[in-house]
């Protein structure tokens, strides 16, 4: 999945950066992961008995690669036959093609598989599923992964979402041939890791949480994601997801826990390790949260994290030190304008006005995920 990450302090004001997760898609031969995988292309019934096992309702929890009679039927007319992999790309183009099928660049809801065929509309990851759910109707054992690699950002009020890719996977020994439902992307390059379909099921319910969060909802967040963290024990993003709503709601207890299991499962993630420092500059303790971020993987981290570091440097008036980690934060996204404010910041602190003055002139150049806060320097 992608990255999550926490809080920061911007122009010595608090912030929540919360980082969520997940999706898209690219096409590729990649290595697969050995992790074993069970819940695949499960009948109806067995669907729902692998959910209860979970403690979870199945009513509540949609088969998003389900076979259904109309998907077969698709699958047979459009791939026909064909040797290899012929009818898989007969698939792809056909399911690309915006004459009959529309593409929806939300990138947090996402539909299963026969929600996408009814509608004829989705995002990367419902075409993803309808993919699977075609393929597997003509005897094909494609599945899901998850490719590993510094996702995009998007930036909602005081939400930063970090996306992931989700593609579709035909293993061959430690190989695989991947499927790419994402229109926009041209780098192909990352570790390939296959999901079963309860952990597709439960990035789709941490998705729904992430937009839940964004809408302020958070009872329906925190479900959501309790059942993500049941559906899916092994992947460190929903806990990082997971841990960020029960702070919310004020189980910080709880939060940590969820951190807890995140980075037994992946020690350097960014996005876990920003959320615990924010609750640690919650609580006061600035070093445990600069303890924090630098135990990060920044080369997988997200432009707010890296300004995340900088403002801790910041605040200990190591201005050279926060310069870098906030023009570092500038060269992965060139699009955005935080980080431009924070670069003028630190050079003004620097006592380089010319340079302040160009990093904001720069700002003022670039349109904004929002309403921008006063770029004022301290």
């Amino acid at each position: 999945m992608g990255e999550h990450a926490a809080a920061a302090e911007v122009n010595s004001m608090r912030r929540a950066f919360s980082l969520a997760a997940l999706f898209l898609s690219l096409a590729v031969t990649g290595c697969a992961s050995s992790r074993p995988k069970e819940a695949l292309n499960l009948s109806a019934a067995n669907w729902a008995v692998e959910v209860q096992k979970k403690g979870l309702d199945p009513e509540k929890v949609p088969h998003p690669m389900l076979i259904t009679p109309e998907i077969r039927e698709f699958a047979l007319r459009v791939g026909g036959g064909g040797t290899a992999l012929e009818p898989l790309r007969r698939l792809q183009l056909a399911l690309l093609d915006s004459k009959d099928f529309t593409f929806e660049y939300d990138r947090i809801a996402s539909y299963t598989a026969a929600e996408t065929l009814a509608k004829k509309k989705g995002n990367c990851v419902s075409f993803t599923n309808l993919f699977i759910a075609m393929a597997r109707s003509l005897g094909k054992p494609v599945q899901a992964a998850l490719l590993t690699r510094r996702g995009d950002t998007s930036k909602h009020g005081d939400l930063v979402v970090v996306y992931g890719h989700m593609v579709a996977a035909l293993p061959k020994g430690n190989n695989a041939t991947v499927f790419d439902f994402y229109q926009q992307r041209q780098e192909s390059r990352g570790e390939l890791v296959l999901i079963d379909d309860l952990e597709v099921a439960a990035i789709s319910a941490s998705n729904w949480g992430v937009e839940a969060l964004k809408q302020g909802d958070l009872s329906r967040a925190h479900e959501l994601l309790e059942t993500a963290a049941r559906l899916s024990p092994l992947l460190p993003d929903i806990y990082g997801n997971l841990g960020l709503v029960r702070w919310k709601v004020g189980d910080k207890e709880g939060a940590f826990e969820a951190f807890r299991i995140g980075l037994a499962l992946d020690k350097q993630r960014p996005s876990i390790l920003n959320n615990v420092a924010s609750i640690y500059l919650e609580m006061g303790r600035r070093e445990d949260a600069r303890a924090a971020l630098a135990a990060a993987n920044h080369g997988m981290a997200s432009p707010y994290f890296l300004i995340a570091v900088g403002d801790i440097e910041f605040a200990q008036k190591h201005h050279k030190e926060a310069l870098k980690y906030y023009q570092q934060a500038h060269r992965r996204d060139r699009k955005i304008q935080e980080p431009l404010w924070a670069i003028a910041r630190a050079q003004q602190a620097l006592g380089n006005e010319a340079a302040a003055r160009k990093a904001l002139e720069k700002a003022e150049k670039l349109i904004p995920e929002e309403a921008p806060p006063p770029p004022a320097t301290p």
